[in-house]
């Protein structure tokens, strides 16, 4: 069993690899660290629920995550998918103090919570740390952004080749017949992704099958031919 101690370099080490907590210096990361502690969850776990009350932001330190977000209209677009190092969870903490989106797991993952109380101290006595947090923010609403513009001026097949691509260059690995991607997606997974409808995804990974651009399994897909996904990804004519 780990000491109080061994317990406290275990999260003072998980915050040195985390968003925004990396710029803190190591005395103010050891003030953040007696008051975090370490959750784990397993695969399919709702972590947090849209709209509830947010009370703490994450950061995870092993598994998968995917944040997403339920539409008037009843459906769900996938905003993000977070992995080792990155944080979610923190802008209920500066709105009206309820979760902006739902996140879920897709792994078996290990988070450190980090209380809302805690986390706006240190900001607060923190230039470092409160820059940090600004620029991760406006990385958000920039990747936000362009994900906007594709929904509004990209055809379905440019922007599913686009998100392929995401999660080759960060999930990849090496497959028979080329990369594959390590994380176990459905159609309808793929279609939140490109926000757009599942019928449209078979469509497109039809195609590609044919023309030898990609060959799929129920929950895997293998890129057989980058370079022509990649100039799928930069023009397509075709709409849907």
């Amino acid at each position: 069993m780990a000491t109080n101690g061994g317990a406290g370099e275990v999260r003072r080490a998980a915050l040195a690899r985390l968003e925004v907590f990396s710029s803190l210096t190591e005395a103010e990361r050891g003030v953040v660290a007696q008051q975090a502690r370490i959750r784990r969850f397993v695969k399919g776990r709702v972590v947090v629920r849209q709209g509830e009350a947010a009370d703490a932001t994450f950061g995870v330190i092993t598994g998968r995550l995917r944040v997403s977000l339920s539409r008037a209209n009843g459906s769900e677009i996938t905003l993000a998918i977070l992995g080792p190092g990155e944080l979610c969870g923190e802008l209920g903490l500066f709105q009206d103090g309820s979760r902006s989106a739902r996140i879920s797991t897709l792994d078996d993952a290990s988070l450190l919570v980090v209380n809302k109380a805690n986390f706006l101290l240190i900001l607060e006595s923190s230039a470092a740390g409160s820059l940090a947090l600004c620029r991760l923010l406006a990385a958000r609403v920039r990747k936000l952004a362009r994900h906007l513009d594709e929904v509004t001026a990209m055809p379905v097949e440019q922007r599913l080749a686009r998100q392929l691509l995401i999660l080759v260059d960060r999930w990849g690995e090496p497959a028979p017949g080329g990369v594959g991607i390590s994380l176990q997606l459905s159609q309808q997974d793929f279609a939140d992704l490109a926000d757009t409808t599942r019928q449209s995804v078979n469509q497109c990974l039809a195609r590609w099958r044919q023309s030898g651009i990609v060959t799929s399994t129920p929950g895997r897909v293998i890129v057989s031919d980058l370079r022509r996904l990649r100039d799928a990804a930069s023009s397509s004519s075709r709409k849907y």
